[in-house]
């Protein structure tokens, strides 16, 4: 329901990237916020892959935490060329 609602009533409704992972999340914002782009971000927790995922009775070993970053239409050129750059 909150999908929706966010969908429906945020500026931000183009999905730029999708991020697996802290670390290739936070190097995405970097060149967003870098570049003066403003994004919202949706975080999708693990899937239970393996025995004692979510119970933490095996170790984790890979963060594979799904991260949607969205930002506004008119920003979608500008966040491409942020997130492809060097």
């Amino acid at each position: 329901m909150i999908d929706f609602f966010f969908t429906l009533f945020s500026k931000y409704k183009c999905l730029i990237h999708t991020a697996f992972g802290h670390e290739e999340y936070i190097r995405v914002v970097n060149k967003l916020s870098a570049h003066g782009i403003r994004f919202r971000t949706r975080s999708h927790p693990q899937a239970v892959r393996h025995l004692g995922g979510v119970m933490g009775m095996l170790p984790q070993e890979q963060d594979h935490k799904q991260y949607d970053i969205y930002v506004a239409k008119e920003d979608e050129h500008q966040a491409h060329l942020a997130i492809h750059s060097r």
